[in-house]
């Protein structure tokens, strides 16, 4: 089994009989509108990825995690002539993406369940998804030759992953996301203070997440991807050059994962866009001469940025009054939409502002407790979320060329919220599409629906817990106590305080946590049943 790197999250992997391109992200355009740019650059892999998949005597399959465009590239994938191979996505509750490829014309198109496999001489492929509220994921398996490839890419399926092992055996190349991938803290109105200690707590969440991912599969070599993308627009350059942000390279997380793993590490490889990596052998070709290093990423950076400088110039336009207008009124129709369909606007306490950099007294407020979008001339709620955009931006989400997450993670915008505390519901509501909203409510309450307790031990106390996240559903009993009182989730690393009920320490969720009445008659609990303490 051979892997070629092909960037960010993308990789092509080729075995004695098959071949699997998996999220492909080449387009010289970017993604989210040309918000994120590929690092480092990859555009020239485009002709070798476009000859593997048209000409390949091999069975050919393109694999699809999800439809974040820096995982799933329509730019490219358009350009492909002949398409005589296999489409293989999840079978999502969305069906925006398998809709899309049925009007491709692939040779066939794939959506599969929850752990189903994909045969093909010599080997398989297997997908695990996840599928709650605006999140819509998989994770992909390739085991063939006797080799195992793993990849998570953003698919938070942590919390599987002791199953996963114990259904496939050892793992030898492993690679999952460590670089953030949101739009907070990056567009909200913090202090230098604030914002670089959320984007320390995220980054340590995110390698430790790593961290614990390795212990548990204890692959032969972890391949470092789904890592930072880079901003090269103007107005996001910034970003790059940040000492703290949200978005860490791997020699950081190396760092880290030597230091918390200590000999128990693997083998840690930083591929450059076409390095391949031997899954039986464990060799690493590193094909490109030119590396990303901590002395030389600023100039690279800036090159980058002006090779790319074409794709801003011709994205700015200017913006008549009137049209800002006609933005202003379909922006209200678009809200109210949404309300109309959201059947757990009681949960949310606070109201949503959203205003137009060119209106700033003319906001749209949508109270959800009335269920009614009204124009304000100001921000009249001590309590409230706020999000200011361009018209031209919201625009382009209105004429469908973004969806509402495209545009969310392009950073395009600038919001804040009063208390700074995480609204998952608000937050659903923001990011779905409206024809969205109603499927996403359903999958929210049919989670919370699932009642089974389970008992996790801090070392000196035992709880009974409800065993699923309250927010995506991740399985509790593979989480872990912190400071001897808060249990964490595997996937998103919510902090459950067992001491306080099991409510969560930054948004007050509960897990209903109880002290268990220890029976002197009672068969002491599985250890599968028990989050480990750290």
């Amino acid at each position: 089994m051979q892997i070629t790197f092909l960037g960010h999250a993308g990789f092509l992997i080729e075995t004695q009989h098959a071949l699997v391109v998996a999220d492909p992200w080449l387009t010289s355009q970017g993604a989210f509108d040309a918000a994120w740019m590929q690092f480092p650059r990859n555009h020239d892999l485009a002709p070798l990825v476009r000859e593997k998949l048209e000409h390949s005597p091999k069975e050919r399959f393109l694999y699809i995690s999800h439809e974040h465009k820096d995982h799933f590239d329509p730019d490219f994938l358009w350009s492909l002539t002949r398409r005589d191979f296999t489409v293989v996505l999840g079978r999502f509750r969305r069906t925006a993406l398998h809709e899309t490829f049925l009007a491709y014309g692939a040779r066939r198109v794939l959506t599969c369940e929850d752990q189903q496999e994909v045969a093909f001489r010599g080997g398989y492929l297997k997908l695990y998804l996840t599928d709650s509220g605006t999140n819509r994921d998989s994770a992909l398996l390739v085991q063939a030759d006797g080799r195992t490839f793993l990849n998570l890419n953003d698919c938070k399926v942590h919390d599987r992953l002791p199953r996963i092992l114990a259904e496939e055996g050892p793992v030898d190349v492993f690679t999952a996301q460590f670089s953030g991938a949101i739009w907070h803290p990056t567009c909200y109105d913090y202090s230098r203070e604030l914002y670089t200690e959320h984007s320390r707590q995220k980054r340590a969440s995110k390698f430790e997440a790593v961290a614990r991912a390795i212990e548990t599969i204890q692959p032969r070599a972890y391949l470092a991807s789904a890592g930072p993308a880079c901003f090269l627009d103007p107005a996001l350059f910034h970003l790059n050059l940040e000492p703290v942000n949200i978005f860490p390279r791997a020699p950081e997380l190396f760092a880290y994962l030597k230091n918390r793993l200590g000999t128990r590490a693997p083998r840690l490889l930083e591929p450059m866009p076409g390095d391949v990596v031997d899954a039986g052998s464990g060799d690493f070709s590193a094909q490109v001469p030119e590396r990303v290093t901590d002395e030389n990423v600023a100039r690279y950076l800036a090159d980058y940025a002006a090779r790319q400088a074409h794709v801003f110039r011709e994205r700015r336009r200017n913006i008549l009054l009137e049209e800002v207008d006609r933005i202003h009124v379909r922006l209200r129709e678009e809200l109210q939409n949404k309300l109309d369909a959201f059947s757990l606007a009681d949960r949310v306490t606070m109201p949503l502002y959203l205003g137009l950099t060119e209106l700033p007294t003319q906001l749209l407020r949508v109270d959800f407790r009335t269920r009614r979008v009204e124009v304000v001339g100001e921000v009249r709620d001590p309590r409230r979320y706020m999000l200011t955009a361009n018209a031209v931006d919201l625009g382009r989400v209105l004429d469908r060329k973004l969806n509402w997450e495209d545009f969310l993670l392009s950073f395009r915008f600038r919001a804040s919220r009063a208390p700074d505390v995480y609204d998952a519901t608000l937050h659903n509501f923001l990011a779905a599409e409206v024809e969205d909203v109603r499927a996403m409510c359903d999958t929210v309450l049919a989670a919370e629906a699932r009642k089974e307790r389970t008992v996790v031990s801090t070392g000196t106390q035992r709880y009974t817990v409800n065993r699923f996240c309250p927010h995506q559903g991740a399985d509790l009993k593979e989480g872990w106590i912190e400071e001897g009182r808060y249990l964490v989730c595997p996937r998103h690393r919510w902090r459950f305080d067992l001491e306080a009920g099991g409510v969560c320490d930054t948004n007050g969720c509960s897990i209903k946590a109880e002290p268990k009445q220890e029976d002197k008659r009672e068969a002491p609990a599985a250890p599968r049943a028990d989050a480990t303490p750290t």
